[in-house]
């Protein structure tokens, strides 16, 4: 009930979830190694998959056995996500990359940790470094 004195239908939803990888398979009980919004395994990324959604991961797990989820479809056996009984909210869908976040890591951590020690390396001897 408002504070007019009327009842009114209210429908709730989740906007975007921004979060890096490893929450994205967390939160979307997927498989380490998978994409958390579509059924592709890290080693066939060039093939287009299909989005993932829970009507089709509840399906599967019905179907087969833990192995298969696991291995074949890249899905955690036994739990859902926590939006499975959210109306329109479906967390495959609501997964967003944190660019910012992929950025700094890709380019100064990876790279720039790398470049350093090479040029440690390579200026001062062993003893120095």
């Amino acid at each position: 009930r408002y504070a007019d004195g009327h009842y009114r239908r209210t429908i709730y939803g989740i906007g975007p979830y921004i979060a890096d990888y490893p929450e994205q398979v967390l939160l979307s009980c997927v498989v380490q190694g998978w994409c958390a919004i579509c059924d592709v395994s890290a080693d066939s990324l060039e093939v287009e998959g299909e989005r993932r959604t829970h009507e089709h991961t509840e399906a599967l797990m019905e179907a087969f056995n833990e192995k298969t989820l696991w291995f074949d479809y890249g899905i955690i056996p036994g739990i859902m996500p926590f939006t499975a009984g959210f109306p329109r909210a479906n967390i495959h869908k609501l997964i967003a990359p944190d660019i910012l976040h992929q950025v700094i890591k890709g380019t100064f951590k990876d790279h720039l940790a790398t470049w350093v020690e090479q040029y440690i390396n390579k200026v001062y001897t062993k003893r120095e470094a």
